[in-house]
């Protein structure tokens, strides 16, 4: 089916647009995302999505997107849909991989923020009607409280700025904010590859190579080739992968001691890839994993998720977020392992070039 909105053919990291009501649809709704697209963003909002698809197929745009904006209207609280996206941001938030802003529409921030006045009678209506379900009802109530106490934009009934002023500030903020954001599939950092840069005694960021990695296959001259590029700003010769053709990927790499970070911050494992025009076999998206394992073995964690890497064929080097994970301290040092695999044996893959994979903080 094609798409219905010119928002799909825009590049880059993408905007998500949480809101409720035909008259917030109509009247801010209406200006704002035409003044984003004018800029070049790429904001996507619920009837971007295809005609048929499920609405669950919005938690992916959600977690495929840099930016979300929530605007907080007076019926916001009055659809279980928008709670249910509200919660998935926070979740994404948590984790460090989604920047939440919330915007006040002839609101005021404290109204929501303590579920007063209309707002918070409709809430409370949502919540007795859900009350068979009060996991999901409690995760609506974190986010309201989570939520609002960001750093977000009111626009409230008695501002002297018109919603056209109010649009045109909110999109200067939004341009602003991804130029400085170092983004998933646009990179904005330069990466030395030979090792590690230091700062106080901690590890800023770590880059394995390709070849460190374990690629299965990749010795096999009629499924992979090695070459060499030259990277700026220094030019210097690194060695990449390159993806002849494959029935189904595995690529894995370790991390083997976390006490050269940073303890208590988080930091991200990317894969570094890029997509050439001619890639094909991507219709199915890859899983990533990233496992946290205590070198005693008192402990375990690993975080899944997927991505569709036919987004962005064609690009440059792109990355792709293995997951997050928090330092442990430096007495209870970690291995991190990170895996990106598709195992899809009836078509066949080309196109992918990887890099390696970076470890750094998330801000």
């Amino acid at each position: 089916m094609a798409p219905s909105s010119s928002a799909k053919i825009l590049k880059g990291p993408q905007v998500f647009i949480s809101f409720r009501g035909e008259d917030v649809r109509r009247h801010f709704i209406s200006f704002l995302v035409p003044a984003l697209r004018r800029a070049n963003i790429n904001v996507f909002i619920d009837e971007d999505e295809d005609l048929g698809a499920d609405l669950t197929n919005l938690f992916t745009r959600i977690e495929q997107s840099e930016i979300a904006l929530v605007i907080f209207s007076e019926n916001y609280a009055d659809s279980d849909w928008c709670l249910d996206e509200l919660a998935k941001m926070k979740e994404l938030k948590d984790q460090g991989r989604l920047r939440v802003i919330p915007i006040f529409y002839k609101l005021s921030p404290s109204v929501v923020k303590e579920l007063r006045l209309e707002f918070g009678d409709k809430f409370r209506d949502m919540q007795r009607r859900h009350k068979h379900q009060p996991e999901r009802t409690q995760k609506w109530e974190e986010a309201l409280v989570s939520i609002p106490n960001v750093i977000g934009m009111p626009l409230s009934e008695q501002s002297d700025k018109t919603d056209n002023d109010f649009i045109n500030s909110l999109v200067v903020k939004i341009q602003t904010l991804l130029d400085h954001m170092v983004v998933r599939g646009t990179p904005t950092r330069e990466m030395n590859h030979h090792g590690v840069t230091l700062q106080g005694g901690s590890v800023v960021y770590s880059m394995i190579p390709a070849r460190q990695l374990q690629i299965t296959h990749s010795e096999n001259i009629q499924k992979w080739a090695w070459s060499f590029i030259n990277e700026a700003p220094n030019y210097e010769e690194l060695e990449v992968a390159k993806m002849i053709k494959i029935h189904w990927l595995r690529i894995k790499g370790t991390y083997d001691d976390t006490s050269d970070l940073t303890p208590g911050e988080k930091y991200e494992a990317v894969f570094l890839v890029k997509l050439e025009d001619n890639a094909i076999g991507w219709e199915q998206p890859v899983t990533l994993k990233l496992k946290v394992e205590q070198h005693d073995g008192s402990d375990d964690n690993r975080v899944d998720r997927n991505e569709n890497l036919k987004d962005y064929i064609g690009h440059n080097w792109v990355e792709i977020l293995a997951g997050v994970f928090v330092v442990p301290p430096r007495n209870k040092p970690a291995k991190i392992t990170f895996t990106m695999f598709q195992y899809v044996t009836d078509d066949k893959k080309k196109g992918l070039v990887v890099k390696g994979v970076a470890i750094r903080p998330t801000n």
